[in-house]
């Protein structure tokens, strides 16, 4: 009997590509990204989820941003009406949301192909590179097009302090951190978000986060529940199964045989994978340690999974570890949008 507990929903990533790349990003999306799953590969991924998930909840498609390949898109969501299977949502920034009539044109081809509801992403790191103006056409048509109760803003209490700063263009993160302080940015960004303190996040903003912990204060934190027993999942381009949130730890390829990788999978045949399972991150920067010379940073991390990132960039570069994948991820980590400038202010 596989050690992993039988998923009931799942994301499936069609790319890593982005217009974005927001310092936030749990899976270090964005530009540079250039490659998309091929439609053979999310036909039998499809396949693949309809023989092995148990009590299915749903699953959404989604990117990096999904609308950049909307053809793709439009065949996944096809694709899955065939198959039978619950389509949660589909995922978007809204970025390619220019006018009324691509919008309304592309939401309206969705729903003709099965799509039921949406979700559209609303919060100042998608806003450094979207103006809000998009995002309100595009949540505006959405709701036109599948009804107010099918479409999902996420999160709607940052259109209104979006757009006292601007609704027409763009708003660089360093005006939060003007308006506001570091202290009460940091507070909207992390709390106000609930901000997962993994892929980039920690990173980022991990000086603008409430508070910092030693690598020690994770002793005993292990990630069985995130890594074997969450339920939820998801798949990118290169056939990467991702438990959870976990951006960049793939706990291997499903080579197009999902039900058979499922019952297949052990977590000790993948070091680093069983390091946290059993130990966390601080376990895994033990490691590290041990092995490689990895030093805790002093100043500590936003969270265990920012400590978790920390410690796999670091062991990206010292050798080849299967689990850590796709590389490119660790390439990413730094957002391509410009360094973060620390200052004070009032809030606008």
């Amino acid at each position: 009997m596989s050690e992993l507990r039988p998923f009931d929903s799942c994301g499936i990533m069609l790319s890593y590509r982005c217009q974005c790349g927001c310092r936030h990003c749990v899976y270090a999306c964005g530009p540079r990204w250039k490659e998309w799953m091929d439609r053979e590969q999310l036909e039998d991924l499809l396949l693949g989820i309809s023989r092995t998930w148990e009590n299915p909840r749903g699953l959404h498609l989604a990117g990096g941003e999904a609308f950049l390949n909307f053809d793709l898109l439009l065949f996944g969501v096809e694709k899955c009406r065939r198959l039978g299977l619950p389509i949660e949502y589909v995922e978007t920034n809204a970025g390619w949301c220019v006018n009324e009539e691509v919008g309304r044109e592309k939401f309206r081809l969705l729903k003709e192909a099965g799509l039921s509801s949406v979700l559209i992403s609303v919060s100042p790191f998608h806003a450094e590179t979207i103006p809000l103006k998009r995002t309100l056409t595009a949540i505006r048509l959405a709701e036109e097009i599948f009804g107010p109760a099918n479409v999902i803003v996420y999160m709607s209490q940052f259109i209104e302090l979006i757009a006292r700063f601007d609704v027409e263009r763009p708003v660089p993160l360093s005006r939060w951190i003007e308006a506001y302080g570091p202290e009460g940015a940091g507070r909207l960004f992390w709390q106000g978000y609930a901000l997962i303190p993994g892929g980039r996040a920690g990173i980022e903003l991990g000086d603008l986060a409430p508070q910092r912990h030693p690598a020690e204060a994770f002793k005993g934190h292990h990630c069985r529940r995130e890594i074997l027993l969450s339920r939820h999942c998801h798949f990118d381009p290169y056939e990467n199964y991702i438990p959870l949130f976990c951006g960049g730890l793939s706990l291997g390829k499903i080579d197009r045989d999902l039900p058979g990788f499922v019952v297949r999978f052990r977590s000790e045949d993948l070091p680093l994978v069983n390091i946290l399972v059993r130990e966390g991150p601080y376990g895994l920067g033990r490691f590290a340690a041990e092995n490689f010379g990895f030093r805790p940073n002093p100043r500590g991390y936003a969270g265990k999974c920012h400590l978790c990132v920390e410690v796999r960039r670091f062991l990206n570069e010292k050798g080849e570890f299967p689990e850590l994948t796709p590389r490119a991820f660790y390439e990413n980590l730094r957002s391509h949008l410009p360094p973060l400038k620390m200052g004070g202010g009032h809030a606008p």
